[in-house]
């Protein structure tokens, strides 16, 4: 009893205590965006990618898996087959291990590539059902795109909101400023485990252009999932039955979000999105099975949790929350525009605390009014023109070869009418990482980071040679 009484006191000094929703908000600096003084913001839509809007639209989306499956005439027309012969293949791994132990002298990459037991231990542990969640696995059981629809099911995308309220209609929605909102809405992310957030205006049309042309509801993959359960899981029942096909996701005047054999429609009167990134532990993920290892995987479990919560936050303020990670659009996009991050050499965004390892953004639909955050410029795209460490890592010779970036990468999977980084994903591995791992960015932003590496990011934002 000691003990425990020891233990409670030790937990309640170190917790914060809000008295009040008001102290909850207040916790978060009073500024839409809590940056360092070297993270300059632009103007909203104007990212450091030069973008023509003209040309820029929105992307078939991701039942097509891109370069995983091909365009429909593609011989390789299942997800294992392209990406065994592609992205898995024997020679590729060996290379992709041979990088690894040079770079890390004494490494052990074990059975699977991953490092030694302790490694494949963690692997299994993060990939596995945690209690109550209703996901029925990740990684190991199911392909982590299935994943989201298990949290639908079970927690309602298209229901009322106030879930938890009287069902007469006595509960009114919250009402603050789009300001107040996204404070409240930053402080309940970072509470449940959100790195960073943002937010955009899904009113404006460039906005819309981020969404994509059409996907599979709820899931990520292909397949008809009308009834999904396991052992010792919640059962979940879609209700309609979900469309064995992609669909064209479509705006309209509408009560809530809902779905059929011919459309997905998002409500028009959603009109924000939020948003939320989460660090990768950056020491492990640089050993760990890249992409696909428990650094990696530790964080998609985290996403559906967090997301879950922030969807459920929401509709309890009585609004509707439409929370479907990578479904709505490419993240990359969304940390580009939303003020999180900026484009990088590799393709992806670099976060300007958390570097090149970082997930996300995660997105939420929701007509809860939000102020947006605009687009930043911390140096880092200017940057990566002439650092060439990503692109000197890879395995494949995947990453941007250039030393500007271009309009077309010629690969047809790629979204046009940008002026970025392009990478050649057909032969990016997911047992690698040494693009991420290798980033400066990341290492700047290590927990452990001495006061120089703090100094270094003002310089790099400031100074014209870079």
């Amino acid at each position: 009893l000691g003990l425990a009484g020891a233990g409670l006191g030790a937990a309640a000094a170190t917790t914060p205590v809000f008295h009040d929703l008001d102290e909850f908000v207040s916790s978060e600096a009073n500024s839409t965006k809590d940056q360092p003084w070297y993270v300059k913001h632009r103007e909203h839509f104007d990212p450091t990618i030069t973008v023509d809007w003209d040309i820029f639209d929105r992307y078939d989306g991701y039942q097509h898996k891109g370069v995983y499956e091909g365009p429909p005439d593609a011989p390789f027309t299942s997800w294992g087959n392209r990406l065994q012969t592609r992205m898995s293949g024997e020679e590729q791994k060996k290379r992709i291990l041979a990088a690894k132990k040079e770079r890390f002298p004494g490494w052990d990459g074990g059975l699977h590539g991953r490092g030694d037991q302790r490694a494949d231990a963690l692997f299994y542990a993060v990939t596995q059902p945690f209690p109550g969640s209703g996901e029925e696995g990740h990684g190991l059981f199911q392909p982590y795109p299935d994943q989201p629809g298990k949290f639908y099911a079970r927690w309602g995308l298209y229901g009322p909101p106030h879930d938890s309220a009287p069902p007469d209609g006595s509960v009114p929605k919250w009402e603050g400023t789009p300001e107040d909102n996204f404070l409240m809405l930053r402080a309940a992310a970072k509470y449940f485990g959100a790195g960073d957030v943002g937010a955009l205006n899904l009113a404006d049309p460039k906005c819309k252009k981020l969404i994509y042309k059409k996907a599979q509801p709820m899931t990520l993959g292909k397949g008809t999932y009308s009834e999904i359960g396991g052992p010792g899981m919640i059962d979940a029942k879609f209700y309609p039955k979900v469309p064995d096909h992609a669909v064209p996701i479509n705006f309209k005047e509408a009560d809530y979000s809902y779905y059929n054999d011919a459309e997905w429609v998002i409500p028009t009167k959603c009109e924000s999105i939020f948003t939320f990134t989460l660090p990768q532990p950056q020491e492990l993920n640089k050993r760990t099975g890249g992409i696909a290892g428990a650094g990696s995987y530790t964080v998609y479990k985290d996403f559906a949790r967090v997301g879950t919560l922030v969807q459920m936050f929401i509709k309890n303020l009585g609004y509707h929350a439409l929370y479907w990670p990578i479904g709505w659009g490419p993240g990359g996009c969304f940390t580009t525009f939303d003020g999180q991050g900026e484009q990088g050499r590799t393709g992806a965004a670099i976060h300007w605390k958390f570097g090149s390892s970082q997930r996300g953004s995660e997105r939420v639909v929701t007509d809860l009014p939000i102020a947006p955050t605009p687009p930043i410029d911390a140096g880092m795209f200017e940057f990566c023109k002439t650092c060439y460490i990503c692109r000197d890592v890879c395995v494949s010779g995947g990453v941007h070869q250039e030393d500007e970036p271009t309009w077309d990468s010629g690969n047809w999977w790629n979204v046009q009418g940008y002026l970025g980084y392009r990478t050649d994903w057909s032969g990016c591995h997911n047992q690698c990482g040494m693009c991420q791992s290798s980033c400066p960015f990341t290492y700047l932003g290590l927990e452990n980071a001495s006061l120089v590496h703090k100094i270094v990011k003002g310089v790099v934002a400031n100074t014209p040679v870079f």
